[in-house]
Formats: C-alpha cells, sequence, structure tokens
C-alpha cells in the first residue's frame, strides 16, 4: 500500500485527500480537528503531508509528533522552485502550496495564482522557477461580516451568483458592492500583473470561485483543491529527493 494522506489546515476548514500515484482521491472537508482524527484513526496510510495556515490545536499537533513518515510544510521544507519573499518564515503554508500547483501545471510560465478563500490570495511564481510574493485582500464573506459588525444597521448579506449592478434594496446594496467589488478587483488586479509579465498564464481556485468562474471577463484556469494539489507536489518532490 503507497496511499498518502494531504491536510491542508485552513482558517475555517480542514480538507484531506489522498495521494496514490499522483492522483488526488477522496477530497473532503472537516470543520473540527476532532472529527478529523475520528476519520484518521479508521484508515491506513503510509505517509503524508500537513500543512496549517494557523498554529496546530493540541491535540492535532500531538497527532503530527507521533507521525514520523509525515511531512510538516514550513518555511525549511525543500522546494521545487526558489523562494524570493523577504520574509518566508512568515508565508503561509497555502500560499507555498498555490505556488508548488502552479509550477506543476505550468512549469517555465509566469504564472498569477488567485485563491479565493477566507481571504483572497494573489501569488506571483515567474519563468524562472522563482516564486515574488503577492498580495492579500479580505474575501468576499470577511467583507460581507466587516460591514454588519463595524456598522450600526446594516445587515448581514450572502453571497449570491447574480448581484445587481444597482441595488434595489440594502441587502442588494450590499451584494453588488462585495460581489462586483471583488470581481473588479480580481479583474483589475489580473490586467496589472500582465501588463508588467508578458505571456501571463492565471490560475485561480479556492471555494469563492464558484461565485465568478462565469463572470470573469479575462482568460483564467479554474480548478478546485489547488492548495491540496500543491501539498502533494511537494511531498513528492522531498520524498524524491
Amino acid at each position: 500500500m503507497n496511499i498518502k494522506i494531504i491536510l491542508d489546515i485552513g482558517n475555517t476548514l480542514i480538507k484531506l485527500a489522498h495521494s496514490e500515484s499522483g492522483r488526488l482521491l477522496d477530497v473532503q472537508s472537516f470543520e473540527s480537528e476532532e472529527n478529523l482524527l475520528n476519520w484518521i484513526s479508521q484508515h491506513s496510510y503510509s505517509g503524508g503531508i500537513v500543512g496549517s495556515v494557523k498554529e496546530l490545536p493540541v491535540r492535532l499537533l500531538d497527532w503530527t509528533r507521533e507521525q514520523s513518515n509525515l511531512l510538516l510544510l514550513n518555511s525549511n521544507t525543500p522546494l521545487p522552485f526558489k523562494i524570493a519573499y523577504k520574509s518566508p518564515q512568515t508565508l503561509g503554508s497555502d500560499r507555498i502550496a498555490l505556488a508548488a500547483a502552479a509550477f506543476e501545471r505550468f512549469p517555465d510560465k509566469n504564472v498569477l495564482v488567485i485563491d479565493m478563500g477566507s481571504c483572497i490570495t494573489y501569488d506571483l511564481l515567474t519563468a524562472e522557477g522563482v516564486y515574488h510574493g503577492g498580495a492579500i485582500s479580505p474575501g468576499i464573506h470577511m467583507r460581507f461580516k466587516a460591514m454588519h459588525s463595524f456598522t450600526a444597521s446594516l445587515p448581514m448579506a450572502e453571497p449570491t451568483l447574480n448581484a445587481p449592478l444597482i441595488g434595489y434594496d440594502t441587502q442588494s446594496s450590499l451584494q453588488s458592492g462585495v460581489m462586483n467589488g471583488v470581481q473588479a478587483e480580481i479583474e483589475c488586479m489580473i490586467d496589472q500583473y500582465a501588463t508588467n509579465y508578458k505571456d501571463l498564464t492565471v490560475l485561480i481556485g479556492g471555494g469563492d470561485n464558484k461565485y465568478f468562474d462565469k463572470r470573469f471577463k479575462v482568460n483564467i484556469f479554474a480548478a478546485s483543491n489547488l492548495v491540496l494539489e500543491g501539498l502533494r507536489f511537494i511531498l513528492e518532490f522531498n520524498e524524491s529527493q
């Protein structure tokens, strides 16, 4: 058996997949480390990798320390590309994994990889195989929560696939501002990157991309589970060394 476990511990969800023969299998999500550990205790695997954007909860940290065949992604993990970020120790594991997914999919190309989760991240990997960094902005749910939490009377609104340009009431005005604003932000960012990096390839993923994948006016490659994909590639690279 040569099944590997791939774990992406995000701000709101824990994503898990199996990796076998270079493929991601059985992708699923957990809302708590307890549910994850219960699942893990009932399955077998021969190694794996963990990427976490936050400090691991005690029980999950204890479990990782017990696993001699588990790779914990951090700023010292060997990578198939170079990091030019000035503070690599502060670079989130999710952004490292996204760059790895871009590198595997589009070697020798300038790639802007965009991830739409709790935050929207923009990460640039150049054709020379160098990761330079990018940008972080609030995700759509964070924007809705901020307007509700930091004002006296604005209600909590939800994402929608069909936000009007001109809101006809408070709810639709909030949706217009967030949904159309995010679309405009991403398209403008892509345009600025494309001006500076010729023949730019754009790769976009993350759970909230589902609200936008039919709306963007630029050519992009949409993909799901990019962080898991990048973690798998980093694991395979380290196992081949």
